[in-house]
């Protein structure tokens, strides 16, 4: 038998004794209660969602899968994490994604989901993890560039899973709704963007690009408004209407404390607005075209030429451009991978443990169970909340225990917390020697 053979059998295993487990009127898969059950060298982890438990259900849960996963043979550790583990505190609970920018504009047709997919194929290219959140539920254009083909498939628990494109993760109502045209309103639009978004089960995204729809209405508001967007990028044509709608947008932007990080001057050519051999040149400068729409932009972007092979965007070599519009569009890249990494805060240590998501008792017993057999050893820790509750709760457990716990925290900030912790064996007297 082999290495992969071995651990599916183990894994089978303990997915059998997890249907053993009586909870909240059946067994913890069957009630859509596990995301994953993983298991890699002898660690079995569980991906529970915890949001549709109360807290002693939940801390009885995580009781009941340790226990059923550690009378497994293969077993030598259980590690539980919460679906929602890296879940802003409060908006939309957007997890597996490290940024989230918006690509916006109150005007239709300057290019918007051009710009949005061939930036995430080029910073793709450049070696970031990328996703594209369509938002446009009138007139989603980004699986057709992106040549993306649905249905949009669901996870064990029942969250939305985003298409593959050649690299690139996709979520829209193109690959979900395949029923005919529906008539989008209000609350409706509302809901679909926050069940979509909000919910999407984003594979380790470093960035997602979220293509808004022209306008300022409920999908524009509900993202601008309750996603933890890090920034927005404001697309424009060089005309005078298209400025004041990418005004309106920054605006908006603005009142929620969105930055921008900086204006797109597309499709610009010099026989025309739009490049396309019109009359009258443009009505504004393309190079001041950012200080029109907003003088607060935190970067400065070339202006992008119409350049009909953008339209292509999976053919298009962005490393190695061959076209004035690609390499424009690599450029662009550089510029937000130059946001992020100014603006992204520090890295999440590689083997740090998610503790984020947690019930307190659950993450307190995980944290402690990090530690080596014999009691003393060292865990690096993510966690949301106050890190002395953590160290005060491990601290006290230990000390019953002979040991001790020295911490370091380093503040993540919206990200949370690492606390790496250390423990030794404390000195204790010896009744019979003082004696």
């Amino acid at each position: 038998m082999t290495t992969t053979e071995r651990a599916d059998d183990v894994r089978r295993r303990v997915v059998d004794r997890i249907r053993e487990v009586r909870i909240a009127g059946g067994d913890p898969i069957g009630e859509e209660l596990l995301e994953d059950v993983s298991l890699e060298d002898g660690v079995v982890t569980f991906t529970v969602v915890f949001d549709r438990l109360d807290r002693p259900m939940a801390e009885r849960l995580s009781e009941q899968l340790r226990g059923a996963a550690l009378a497994c043979d293969g077993v030598d550790h259980v590690r539980i994490e919460a679906t929602n583990a890296g879940a802003p505190e409060t908006g939309l609970p957007i997890t597996g994604v490290d940024s989230l920018i918006a690509v916006a504009s109150s005007k239709g047709g300057v290019g918007k989901t051009t710009i949005t997919v061939s930036l995430a194929r080029a910073l793709d290219e450049a070696g970031l993890d990328v996703g594209v959140f369509d938002a446009n539920v009138h007139s989603p254009d980004a699986p057709e560039l992106l040549e993306a083909e649905g249905p949009v498939r669901q996870t064990p628990s029942g969250r939305p899973e985003p298409i593959d494109a050649d690299g690139v993760q996709i979520v829209s109502l193109e690959l979900i709704a395949d029923d005919g045209p529906v008539a989008w309103r209000g609350a409706m639009v509302h809901d679909v963007v926050t069940d979509l978004l909000g919910n999407a089960a984003w594979d380790d995204r470093d960035v997602v690009l979220v293509d808004l729809p022209p306008g300022i209405g409920d999908a524009v508001y509900t993202v601008v408004q309750q996603a933890p967007l890090d920034g927005a990028l404001l697309v424009s044509t060089p005309t005078a209407a298209a400025v004041r709608a990418a005004e309106r947008t920054a605006a908006l932007c603005s009142a929620n404390d969105v930055p921008t990080i900086g204006v797109v001057s597309n499709a610009v050519g010099s026989d025309g607005p739009y490049g396309d051999g019109t009359e009258g040149g443009h009505e504004i400068d393309p190079e001041t075209l950012e200080t029109s729409v907003n003088e607060e932009a935190l970067t400065s972007i070339d202006p992008i030429p119409f350049d009909p092979a953008l339209r292509e965007p999976l053919v298009r070599s962005f490393d190695d451009p061959d076209t004035d519009g690609a390499a424009a569009v690599a450029s662009l890249a550089e510029r937000v991978e130059a946001f992020l990494a100014e603006r992204g805060g520090p890295d999440v240590p590689a083997d740090a443990v998610d503790l984020r998501g947690l019930p307190p008792a659950t993450g307190y017993q995980q944290a402690l169970t990090e530690f080596g057999p014999d009691g003393s050893g060292s865990a690096s820790i993510l966690f949301r909340g106050d890190p002395d509750d953590l160290v005060e709760a491990v601290g006290d457990a230990l000390e019953r225990d002979g040991r001790s716990v020295t911490a370091t925290v380093d503040d993540l900030g919206r990200k949370g917390w690492v606390i790496d912790l250390e423990t030794d064996v404390a000195e204790r007297s010896n009744p019979r020697s003082a004696a």
